[in-house]
């Protein structure tokens, strides 16, 4: 795991938030939340927290198919200014 990844894995433990895979590729980050409808601002703040607001750059929050599953969840996604 990257240190990215362990940041976020790590902040998202004292929520009620479950995370699928994270993944970070050439510092695109993209952070699955299992739950459908999870809060935007929420996911963004533990996001931001984590690893720094001014390193979260661009972050959509999107709904999609989590895991290539027929299950239904939220996804982050962001670009990482280490």
């Amino acid at each position: 795991m990257t240190d990215v990844e362990t940041a976020i894995r790590e902040a998202f433990e004292h929520t009620d938030y479950d995370l699928g895979d994270v993944a970070v590729n050439r510092g695109q980050v993209r952070v699955p939340v299992l739950q459908e409808g999870a809060d935007p601002d929420a996911l963004r703040a533990v996001i931001e927290e984590a690893l720094g607001a001014d390193a979260v750059v661009a972050a959509t929050v999107t709904t999609e198919a989590i895991d290539g599953d027929d299950a239904i969840g939220t996804v982050v996604s962001f670009r990482h200014r280490p």
